[in-house]
């Protein structure tokens, strides 16, 4: 048939989804020669026409016409008043025609035979009696076309398939497509090709396949047949890629035939002639995609609305076939309206809420109703059948009947009507619809990827996020609909996940003979009718693992330890009462903290398997909790709803302080637990909960079903514990002792995280990893916040857990300098020396973290910029993790830090030096030890546990078509944990013959068998797996285990041994004693049929002249005459097989289990495994700093002890700042000396405040100076010249000008809210810095706040302070103060005019002695650009005020010190009891004029 092929078609109207080859019915392609791309017939596949290239080397063909306008394969002068009857061999042939004929069309144009089937036979309106010969035909493509056939050339090339039931041959019903009769379910192969073109083409071929007739008519479902040729190119692109497939139709999704048509339908395939087995169809490059999509995507052709005659046949032929596109509706209803609207989908951008697939409602929904569906062809988004469901939309409910507007409405479940989807489909809601529909109301707010064959199919809103984030295109008919490749899974979850979608993977966990079998147990009335399908995993932002189905590289690259994925949260609050639950006294205490809430926390890295809990009060303001924020970055939070739920402030802290595109939603305290599909009442008691109705946040609940699912070892066998504290005492320690010390929130969030992990299918994986660690944020030191048993418990355990983090444990502890109550000065209180000598660590509040951009740049929130982005040059993930730990809590102890900082000087030079550059090479080749780590416990069946948990996870059931792909994933994984373990172990060789001067270096890198870290055994353990596991085999699928690895393989091995040396004994015996002639029956005795997947083992083959017992039987023979050979059995031989076949089948599975059961030995040495890799991280931490302090321009900074006789002080001589190389005009930074407080600064002075112009330098001196103090405590190098300083043990930040807007804290509320941290929380080894405090009301208010602060600094907390103001009566206020010093920010103002307004300032970055004069606000005006008038007013504005201010205006003012002198003179001289000396008060006055 003649086509053309236009490269400026429309993609959204004459083309379709890649995957509409789903469709079991024919695309109605357009008649009339139009610019639509369409199949295109290849002369290399029997004969079909040739393509051609045009001059933009597409792939094109001839035109196609319709029945008026193309010529007739017979007379090209037909018109339809030719009466001429055909001839008479002709009019044989055409009597032959009935409704399902399978035709081969002459096209002249083309010289070729186009195949196709009859779907229609138009009788003549005449009396005539003659019915015509004008039929209805269906190409193989899709085009529909009614022609005359006395007219045309054709030849007939399969004969109708006999119908059943309602079906008849004369009721002008139209008949499926594609060759087959009604309905058939039909094998597709498909093929997408590379072509260097920018059209790909895809093939078919179609042939017919097995249908099992159900005892109801149904079907049984799909056949799974997995060949070797059908594989995917593991780097397949949306948009390029090489997929060959063979799907068998599976379940009720299509009309079932029955065994007649099956055999007919096996009978015309065997007929159908080669040369028209295929037929290509071209695929168009379309630019765009959806959101995320990245690049181009792939559509194919779509027909053209159907008119006239054809648009008739069309819908009927669509509306006689269920098939994928027709999805909801057997028999669908189409609509008159074809208008499109936009898809009532959430298209809301802000991913910092739950991001669920879930329709708005709609209010209006009568008024607003969107267009009916039209069958047969692409419906727009918004008019599909989901889009007119009220169930669905608006009139939504969970699963407790509650609506959306109940505040305990749950998102996750759904009430399904399945006599409202029959009443809109017009059609029965057959067995594969219900099953689908089953599992969406169970997961409401998941993305169904559902599997079907080798693709995952998206349907009704799930196929509106495929269109919208993934760029696919609906494909035909009345249900939403879009699907991909199995192959692509890992690129297109990536996608829905990074968008903020929970994606469910439904895959199938039955096959068709298991469904056999299942039906043949059933009872009647009751039999399966569709494969097992069961949910293997939801995927979220923070339940992302990782596992083998995805691409995991992107967590190689290092991004500061996390890669920019966070963890998930749970959250529990409670609000305390004043002074109530036994946390604080009744009053206030002396700095104003007062603990308001109490919070339960769980972290969840899914990535690692490391879970975390804490416990802990919080203030007014939140801190701690905003310091957990800061610290984690969690990807994705969940709260309590409901009355006794998380408050408003919480909610609106977690949406604006957590990283962008965080999701963040909330648990009810009732919650339906998901139902299994599982056909295994095992099994699905094992992933079920014991009741529907669960309370996530019921930590009674949580005990109980951690102790049901068995994750951690139970301490006794002789009772079965239900709860509490009963058989805990091998459970990991921290969960043990929050559950002995009464952590209950703790408890209480962890139940939420069991609950959505549970949802998840990923419980077991995690928790049996058994690896919880404590979680404390910093405190205010003295502030009562926290008095609760269990947050002290928890605490003490965060403490002994940083002592490994930090490397403190490594080494002998030394105890800190005691100074003694002697030498406190007497105004100090001796309790505070006390609590210092309790502290280990510089604490870094969230405040801090983000202001100092510690973690994360301001700017855009990402890493780059950041402070760890500059000195981490570790070479493996979990070393990045480690030095990101490392900078969260910097150490405070001099002992402590000195230890540090000796290593890293000892790894810059000499024979240490050279043995580290030798090992950073291995360390990059390490790999993440601890994700991989993980991967292994996973693949291993770990996650089982004690509970009978092994095997009955839906992934070990799950049916996939790329698993040789994911074998190498798995292989790839553990190779690559080998040999990083294996380029471990060689680092202590490496330092072997190194003098090395440091203990803790000198702990780290020697083997323990010399009293160091490394696991002396560890180079044993991995040659036993590098021997008896050969990685290339294992990837290829070959892998078999090795004699002594599993007994049950083993003894499956022996066994086979045994039967096969019976075998020969009995060959033996038979031929020397029973059998004659013996030497004949010793020559031709021959077992056939002996490999292990053969049928009818071991048969005996002798010749017929051989005289054997009676109890050799013939099963087989071969041959004629005295040449013939028979094929015995025998029952000795019978009973062999029969055990042959029975170690076999076990040699098999356990074969098949391999894999696991070496992953299963590596992971029971875990313990080996973790002691290298912390180790290697240490090792990798110690080195990154080293790297950086060999960078010019560092030194190691003097760490100071600070008695409490002395005072702390700092001293910098030409610092710079860590993060910034150039300044922005691009010059090199210039560095700065700052001197403060201790025995530095000579006048004892330890607040400097800090005048300048703007943009002059001043907060980038504040900033420098809290990062040089960071990194000095870390242990690091920084970048001065000469640096020395007591230990810092908390910064406090007030810095920028930004608002909460969801909190309701305005800009001024914020930075007063930051200065009450400092006045409250500072002690006097805390450094304090404030930038332009009080700019956020009027210059009086600020004027007075900001001084009042400085005064309470000075007088009562005593720390180093570096205050930055514009407030120069601020400065005047203080110039006397001996605790404090003037420093401005220098700079030149150049005068090149007369005119005072052109004078130009050059800032020189420099810290300057005494009070800057002014700020120059109008001149950094000019250079913004602010327009002349603008300038020229403020200017004269500011002059006035200045010499207001000065006096030197008639409108003199008062400064507020200078008042408040006057006042005390007046004072004073009223209150003596003499007479008021009146000469005196004059003068006042007279000044006072």
């Amino acid at each position: 048939m003649a086509k053309t092929n236009s490269t400026n078609a429309a993609p959204s109207k004459g083309q379709k989804n890649l995957f509409s080859f789903f469709s079991k019915k024919p695309s109605a392609k357009p008649v009339a020669a139009a610019s639509s791309a369409v199949a295109n017939k290849s002369s290399t596949n029997g004969g079909d026409a040739p393509t051609t290239k045009n001059n933009d080397n597409v792939m094109t063909q001839p035109k196609a016409t319709s029945l008026t306008s193309r010529p007739s394969s017979l007379n090209s002068n037909n018109n339809n008043n030719n009466k001429t009857p055909p001839p008479l061999s002709q009019l044989k042939q055409l009597q032959k025609i009935t409704i399902g004929t399978k035709l081969a069309v002459y096209w002249p144009d083309d010289q070729e035979y186009y195949p196709c089937v009859v779907t229609r036979h138009r009788v003549k309106a005449d009396n005539s009696g003659d019915p015509g010969h004008v039929y209805t035909i269906n190409y193989e493509d899709g085009e529909i076309e009614t022609v005359d056939l006395a007219k045309e050339k054709f030849r007939i090339i399969g004969g109708v398939k006999k119908r059943t039931g309602n079906h008849d041959n004369n009721n002008n019903h139209d008949i499926a497509a594609h060759g087959h009769g009604n309905n058939t379910n039909n094998t597709k192969r498909r093929r997408i090709l590379e072509d260097t073109d920018d059209d790909e083409e895809m093939e078919f071929e179609s042939s017919s396949s097995e249908e099992e007739q159900n005892d109801d008519g149904g079907d049984t479902g799909s056949e799974f047949k997995m060949n070797d040729d059908d594989s995917l190119d593991e780097s397949l692109d949306a948009a390029d890629m090489d997929v060959e497939e063979e799907e068998d139709a599976d379940d009720n999704w299509l009309a079932s035939e029955d065994d007649d048509d099956e055999e007919e339908s096996e009978k015309e395939t065997k007929k159908k002639p080669k040369n028209l087995k295929k037929t290509n169809l071209k695929i168009t490059h379309v630019g765009g995609g959806g959101k995320g999509n990245g690049g181009n995507r792939f559509v194919s052709p779509t027909p053209r609305k159907p008119t006239g005659n054809n648009a008739k046949s069309s819908t009927n032929a669509n509306m006689s076939t269920m098939d994928f596109s027709n999805f909801a509706s057997q028999s669908p209803n189409p609509g008159n309206s074809s208008s499109k609207t936009k898809s009532p989908m959430n298209n809301s951008s802000n991913t910092t809420t739950n991001n669920s697939p879930l329709p708005p409602t709609n209010s209006n929904s009568t008024k607003n109703a969107p267009p009916k569906p039209i069958a047969g062809v692409v419906n727009s988004a918004g008019s599909h059948l989901h889009n007119h469901l009220k169930f669905f939309t608006t009139n939504r409910k969970d699963a407790h009947g509650n609506p959306m507007t109940h505040p305990n409405y749950s998102p996750r479940t759904l009430q399904v009507s399945f006599s409202e989807i029959e009443k809109e489909s017009g059609g029965k809601v057959s067995p594969a619809q219900k099953q689908w529909w089953d599992m969406k109301s169970q997961h409401a707010d998941s993305v169904l990827l559902f599997k079907t064959g080798k693709f995952y199919e998206m349907f009704h809103d799930d196929a509106d996020v495929g269109v919208k984030v993934l760029g696919f295109v609906y494909m035909k008919g009345t249900t939403a609909h879009a699907g991909f490749p199995e192959a692509a899974y890992d690129k297109m979850l990536s996608k829905l996940v990074e968008a903020g979608y929970r994606v469910a993977r439904v895959e199938q966990t039955e096959t068709p003979d298991g469904l056999k079998e299942r039906k043949k147990k059933a009872p009647a009335g009751q039999k399966p009718q569709v494969v097992c399908r069961e949910i293997c995993s939801i995927v979220s932002k923070g339940t992302r693992t990782f596992c083998f189905l995805e691409d995991a590289s992107v967590l190689e690259s290092g991004n500061g330890g996390g890669n920019g994925r966070g963890p998930l949260l749970t959250i529990k609050e409670i609000m305390l009462d004043d002074g109530g639950d036994g946390m604080m006294d009744d009053e206030e205490d002396e700095t104003g903290t007062k603990a308001v809430c109490e919070y339960g926390v769980t972290i969840v890295d899914a990535v690692t398997g490391v879970v975390t809990l804490g416990q802990f009060a919080d203030d007014v303001l939140r801190s701690r909790m905003l310091t957990l924020l800061a610290s984690f970055g969690p990807s994705e939070v969940l709260y309590e709803k409901g009355v006794n739920g998380a408050s408003k402030t919480l909610i609106s802290l977690l949406k604006s302080s957590c990283p962008p595109n965080t999701i963040i939603g909330g648990l009810n305290p009732v919650e339906k637990f998901p139902m299994s599909f599982a056909v295994d009442p095992n099994d699905r008691r094992m992933l079920e909960r014991v009741k529907s109705d669960v309370h996530p946040w019921d930590s009674d609940e949580a005990l109980k079903e951690i102790h049901r699912k068995g994750y951690y070892p139970r301490s006794s066998r002789k009772n079965e514990p239900s709860s509490g504290e009963e058989g805990i005492s091998r459970w990991p320690e921290i969960l043990r002792s929050c559950i002995q010390g009464g952590a209950t929130l703790a408890l209480q969030s962890f139940g939420a995280a069991l609950y959505y992990l549970q949802t998840s299918l990923i419980d077991a994986e995690i928790l049996s990893m058994g690896i919880i660690k404590p979680y404390c944020p910093p405190n205010n030191v003295d502030s009562g916040i926290d008095k609760s048993a269990a947050s002290d418990h928890l605490q003490d355990m965060y403490s002994k857990e940083a002592h490994q983090i930090d490397g403190r444990s490594l080494v002998e502890t030394e105890k800190p300098v005691e100074f003694g109550t002697s030498q406190v000065p007497a105004p100090l209180d001796s309790t505070i020396f006390e609590s210092e000598s309790n502290i280990d660590h510089m604490s870094l509040d969230g405040r801090t973290l983000t202001n100092l951009e510690i973690l994360n740049n301001i700017t855009s929130g990402g890493y780059q910029g950041s402070l760890l982005s500059k000195i981490d040059a570790t070479q493996s993930p979990h070393g990045s993790r480690l030095l990101r730990a490392w900078l969260l809590r910097p150490l405070f102890r001099k002992v402590d830090i000195d230890r540090r900082a000796d290593v890293v000087e000892e790894l810059l030079g000499g024979a240490v030096a050279v043995a580290m550059a030798e090992a950073r090479p291995l360390l990059k080749k390490i790999g993440d030890i601890e994700r991989l780590l993980s991967r292994v416990h996973s693949m291993s069946g770990g996650g089982g546990g004690e509970g009978g948990n092994e095997g009955s996870h839906p992934n070990d059931r799950a049916v996939l078509y790329e698993m040789d792909k994911h074998t190498k994933r798995k292989v790839g994984d553990f190779s690559k944990l080998l040999n990083g373990l294996r380029a471990a172990a060689e680092i202590p060789d490496l330092f072997a013959n190194a003098e090395i001067q440091s203990p803790m270096l000198e702990k780290i890198v020697r083997t323990t068998d010399e009293n160091g870290c490394f696991p002396a055994e560890m180079k044993d353990r991995l040659d036993w797996f590098f021997d008896n596991f050969d990685l290339k085999k294992a990837a290829r699928g070959e892998f078999e285990p090795s004699r002594g690895m599993d007994d049950d393989y083993d003894a499956a091995c022996n066994e086979i041994e045994d039967i096969q040396r019976e075998l020969q004994k009995y060959k033996d015996e038979m031929c020397s004693s029973v059998l004659q002639p013996r030497n004949t029956a010793r020559s031709s005795w021959k077992y056939i049929n002996v490999k292990e997947d053969s049928k009818d083992k071991y048969l005996i083959e002798l010749p017929i002249s051989v005289q054997v017992p009676d109890d050799f039987y013939v099963k087989a023979k071969r041959g004629k005459g005295a040449n013939q050979v028979n094929k015995y059995r025998t029952p000795v031989v019978e009973q062999l097989v029969q055990d042959l076949e029975r170690a076999i089948d076990v040699k098999n599975a356990r074969k098949a289990a391999g894999m696991k059961l070496v992953f299963a030995k590596f992971d029971s040495m875990r313990s080996v495994w973790m002691a290298a890799a912390h180790a290697t991280a240490m090792l990798d931490a110690l080195g990154s700093l080293a790297q950086i302090a060999s960078q010019p321009g560092f030194c190691r900074p003097q760490i100071v002890d600070c008695p409490p006789s002395a005072k702390p002080g700092i001293e910098v001589i030409q610092g710079r700042h860590p993060c910034v190389d150039v300044t922005h005009s691009g010059g090199d930074f210039i560095p700065n000396d700052l001197i403060l407080g201790g025995k530095f600064d000579p006048d004892g002075s330890s607040v400097l405040l800090l005048s300048g112009p703007n943009m002059g330098g001043k907060s980038t001196l504040l900033r420098q100076t809290c990062l040089i103090t960071i990194l000095a405590q870390v242990g690091s190098f920084v970048p001065a010249e000469r640096c020395s300083l007591t230990p810092i043990d908390r910064i406090f930040t007030r810095l920028g000008a930004s608002d909460r807007i969801l909190c309701g804290q305005s800009t001024f509320f914020v930075e007063l809210a930051e200065t009450a941290a400092a006045v409250r929380g500072a002690t006097r080894r805390s450094l304090v810095i404030m930038d332009e405090l009080g700019r956020g009301t009027s210059t009086f208010d600020g004027t007075a706040i900001a001084s009042a602060t400085v005064q309470h600094l000075v007088e009562r907390n005593q720390c180093l302070t570096l205050f930055a103001t514009h407030y120069h009566s601020l400065l005047e206020d203080w110039k006397n103060e001996p605790s404090i010093r003037l420093g401005h920010m220098e700079c030149v103002v150049e005068d090149n005019d007369d005119d005072s307004e052109k004078k130009s300032i050059a800032f020189l970055y420099t810290l300057g002695e005494g009070p800057c004069p002014k700020s120059f606000g109008v001149n950094v005006a000019r250079l913004a650009g602010l327009p002349d008038d603008v300038l020229e007013r403020a200017k004269r504005v500011s002059v006035a005020f200045e010499a207001e201010m000065n006096g030197e205006s008639n409108n003199h003012k008062i400064i507020p010190s200078e008042a408040e002198d006057v006042v005390n003179k007046i004072e004073k001289l009223f209150s003596q009891e003499a007479d008021v000396n009146h000469s005196e008060l004059k003068r006042i006055w007279e000044g006072l004029q």
